[in-house]
C-alpha cells in the first residue's frame, strides 16, 4: 500500500508540475492516465511499430505482440533505429528488451509501468534517458549503463527494484526523484566527479550508500538527504 500511494503521489506530480504532456489528471477522481501510444507508420514482423524522424531514421512507438522478451532491430525498411520513443512499451507486460546498436535515446515513459520488466540491455551509444523511462518497473533489480550516458532524467529509475548500480563518468546531471523509491537501492556508484545531482533524486531510498570522489556534487546531496557516503 505505501509503495503504491507512492507511486500514485509521483504520478500525480508529474502531471500536475512536469508538464511533458503525456499526463492528464481526471478533474472529477483526480486519476492519473499516461497518454497512449501512437499509431506505427511502419510495423516489423514481430509487432515493434516505429515512427520515421524527419532526418529519415526511426523511432519506436509501439509494441502490439504478446512475446515477453523484445528485440529491438538495427534497422526496418532500409532505416536505421536511433531511439525508443515516448511511451512506447509503457504497461507492456515483457520481461526482456534487447535495444539496438546504434541507439541514442531513450524517450520519457518509454518502459514506465512494465511491471515484469527484469532485463533491459542499454547499448553503448545511447546519451539520454528520458523523463519517467523506467518508472515503477518493479522486477527490474538490475541494469548496467553505457560510457556514453550524459543525463538521465527526472523520474527515470522511480519505483524501480534496483539494488547496485553505477554512473559511468560521461554522465552531467542526474534529474529529480531519478532513483526515489528505489527501497531496495544498497549502493550507487559514482565513475566521475561532475555529475550534478537533484537533491531529491534519492528521496525514500533507505539503505542506501553513495561511492563517489571526494568533493563531488552528490557528496554534498549525500549529507544534505543523511545518506551514507564512501570516498571512491
Amino acid at each position: 500500500m505505501k509503495k503504491t500511494a507512492s507511486i500514485l503521489l509521483a504520478l500525480a506530480m508529474i502531471a500536475s508540475a512536469v508538464g511533458l504532456g503525456s499526463c492528464g489528471s481526471d478533474s472529477k477522481g483526480g486519476q492519473v492516465s499516461i497518454q497512449a501510444t501512437t499509431e506505427p507508420e511502419l510495423k516489423d514482423e514481430f509487432g515493434v511499430g516505429f515512427k520515421v524522424s524527419d532526418d529519415g531514421t526511426l523511432s519506436v512507438s509501439s509494441y502490439t505482440s504478446d512475446d515477453k522478451d523484445v528485440s529491438i532491430p538495427d534497422e526496418f525498411d532500409g532505416k536505421p533505429v536511433k531511439s525508443v520513443g515516448q511511451s512506447a512499451f509503457k504497461g507492456q507486460d515483457i520481461t526482456t528488451v534487447t535495444m539496438p546498436d546504434g541507439l541514442e535515446e531513450i524517450g520519457g515513459f518509454s518502459f514506465a509501468l512494465c511491471t515484469k520488466l527484469e532485463v533491459a540491455n542499454i547499448p553503448e551509444g545511447v546519451k539520454s534517458i528520458g523523463a519517467n523511462a523506467f518508472f515503477a518497473d518493479f522486477a527490474l533489480t538490475e541494469i548496467e549503463l553505457p560510457e556514453s550516458l550524459q543525463t538521465i532524467d527526472i523520474n527515470a529509475f522511480n519505483a524501480t527494484g534496483l539494488k547496485e548500480i553505477v554512473i559511468p563518468k560521461n554522465v552531467t546531471s542526474i534529474g529529480e526523484f531519478a532513483f526515489a523509491d528505489c527501497t531496495t537501492l544498497e549502493q550507487i556508484q559514482f565513475s566521475g566527479k561532475d555529475t550534478v545531482v537533484a537533491s531529491n533524486a534519492f528521496k525514500g531510498c533507505d539503505k542506501l550508500t553513495i561511492v563517489a570522489p571526494k568533493g563531488s556534487p552528490v557528496e554534498d546531496v549525500a549529507k544534505e538527504n543523511n545518506i551514507d557516503f564512501i570516498e571512491l
